[in-house]
């Protein structure tokens, strides 16, 4: 780690930190982040240079605060790169991200929520019956994988579209680096893109017709402005999703009196899956590009640098979270940043909540006696920002 000359000296140490991109060892993650907590603001020269922000207190306000904190200038992926375009809502400010945030929204509005519910739960039975007369699966691959792109595929009318398709070229995206991540966006963007122009010949009653009506500044959106909107969808979407799904399953499978709680109690139900999500966090961390020269703490923070705001550090600040590596629904503090914070919260974390809630309750209804057989949680971990479980290996009854 470097020091910068224009930051107090004791606001950046002398010790180095990594590259957050070359980062794969998760409890080597978490203890960078322990070290990084123990001063407001430190500076890294990797990836062109960047600050991070570990506190819960700083990186919520910095959330908070998009007129210093901007998402649209440079996008929030790191090394800052905008040319490749930037992804609707998640990269703009306002009032710019204003028109994309509210077509988001609209996918996933309560009386949306409440009619995709069956949905989803017929759509968990039908994997559930592919493995039940197993006896034994991988819930990541077979399960917790497929079943968020399903929802989201539902939820929004496509019909056409292979899942394995979306699932290739959503890794792709997040194991691309910033400068292929373009091509990647328009390839989603292609995918679906039949659909949407069926939806203008023959309109029907849902979502993808409403984004193949919908006028931007006068007129339809372009192939290009679908390609990016899209990606936001099947990127942050399922993948998410998948994660703290995984999470969830972990550590709740093995403990038999929560399991009961959470069958019979909406709220425990609720509290498991915001533990999940704040203990790790699917996305690590997102940037922002400050606009005028601030302060962090006694830290000065130049104008136009690249800012790394570390949900997963502030998610186990020790100042806010008691015993914060512990997982424990019950805690009294549960707002965590794990679904980001401010105007770019996540905006697809209602359905999210919704698909976790259906999967677990499906699950245990099915499988009864579903065991986690893992001697432990192990996580993949994507250019230091995405992670989720590897594996979920379970063994239950077998059901015909």
């Amino acid at each position: 780690m470097s020091q910068r000359p224009d930051s107090d000296a004791t606001a950046t140490p002398a010790r180095r930190v990594e590259d957050p991109l070359e980062m794969r060892d998760l409890d080597e993650m978490y203890q960078l982040y322990g070290e990084l907590r123990s001063c407001p603001v430190s500076h890294s020269e990797a990836q062109g240079g960047f600050y991070w922000l570990s506190r819960y207190q700083d990186v919520r306000a910095a959330a908070l605060d998009y007129k210093q904190f901007s998402s649209g200038l440079k996008g929030v992926r790191l090394p800052a790169d905008v040319s490749t375009g930037r992804l609707p809502s998640i990269e703009m400010d306002p009032p710019e991200q204003g028109f994309w945030r509210r077509l988001y929204m609209e996918a996933v509005t309560p009386a949306k929520l409440k009619w995709v519910v069956p949905r989803l739960e017929a759509l968990a039975d039908g994997l559930i019956d592919r493995f039940a007369s197993a006896g034994e699966c991988d819930l990541v691959q077979e399960f917790t994988r497929p079943l968020p792109v399903l929802g989201i595929c539902e939820t929004i009318g496509m019909t056409g579209v292979s899942v394995e398709r979306i699932h290739e070229l959503a890794d792709r995206f997040t194991q691309s680096d910033v400068a292929t991540q373009g091509a990647v966006m328009q390839q989603i963007g292609m995918t679906v893109l039949q659909e949407i122009t069926e939806r203008r010949e023959r309109p029907r009653e849902d979502y993808l017709t409403r984004i193949a009506q919908v006028e931007f500044e006068g007129r339809l959106l372009t192939d290009g402005e679908l390609a990016t909107f899209m990606t936001g969808f099947f990127v942050a979407g399922h993948e998410t999703t998948t994660s703290a799904l995984g999470t969830l399953l972990l550590h709740t499978l093995p403990n038999p009196d929560l399991r009961a709680r959470m069958l019979a109690d909406d709220k425990v139900m609720t509290a498991a899956i915001e533990e999940s999500v704040r203990l790790f966090s699917p996305f690590q961390a997102f940037h922002r590009t400050t606009t005028a020269q601030g302060e962090v703490g006694e830290a000065t923070i130049p104008a136009d640098e690249t800012v790394r705001l570390c949900w997963g550090a502030a998610n186990r600040d020790p100042e806010v979270f008691d015993r914060p590596e512990e997982f424990d629904p019950d805690r009294a503090f549960t707002t965590h940043l794990g679904f980001g914070f401010g105007r770019h919260v996540c905006l697809g974390a209602p359905l999210a909540r919704v698909e976790m809630t259906i999967a677990f309750r499906q699950l245990l209804r099915r499988l009864p006696d579903v065991q986690l057989v893992e001697s432990g949680p192990d996580y993949h971990v994507e250019a230091g920002t995405l992670i989720a479980p590897k594996t979920c290996r379970v063994t239950f009854t077998p059901k015909p």
